[in-house]
């Protein structure tokens, strides 16, 4: 075995450990992300009380107030890795997420993502440290 086939067998091996290492801390940035996802979406609304819902609404500009709590528990996450790029995702899967974040002609925003991201933050970039820039 030449010295450049020692060397391609290391690289491989580094390249190997490195995206395990990075597959790892992208899930632990995706459980962070859900974990305070709950939390924030978890919060009473100040808005109006509907005789019909359990909950007091989410006044507009609010984080969506729980009363199923369909919006809170039904999301998909993945982590993915492509060359030096780790992705984390977090996508709801209630059709009517998009119209509470960015409101329609009748209801004003209640938006989530925001606050779920600036929330997150600060414990992704911790996940990640100094070696990875982190864009949330």
């Amino acid at each position: 075995m030449g010295v450049e086939a020692e060397f391609q067998a290391c690289a491989k091996n580094l390249n190997d450990s490195i995206k395990r290492e990075m597959a790892r801390k992208g899930a632990m940035a995706t459980n962070t992300l859900r974990n305070v996802e709950l939390e924030v979406l978890s919060k009473g609304g100040s808005g109006k009380k509907y005789k019909r819902l359990p909950n007091r609404s989410s006044a507009p500009g609010e984080t969506p107030a729980p009363q199923s709590g369909n919006l809170r528990q039904d999301w998909n996450d993945e982590t993915l890795i492509e060359g030096n790029r780790v992705t984390s995702r977090l996508k709801s899967n209630v059709k009517y997420a998009g119209w509470l974040e960015d409101g329609t002609k009748k209801m004003a925003k209640r938006p989530f993502v925001n606050p779920i991201k600036k929330k997150a933050e600060p414990e992704v970039v911790k996940i990640f440290g100094s070696d990875f820039e982190v864009t949330l």
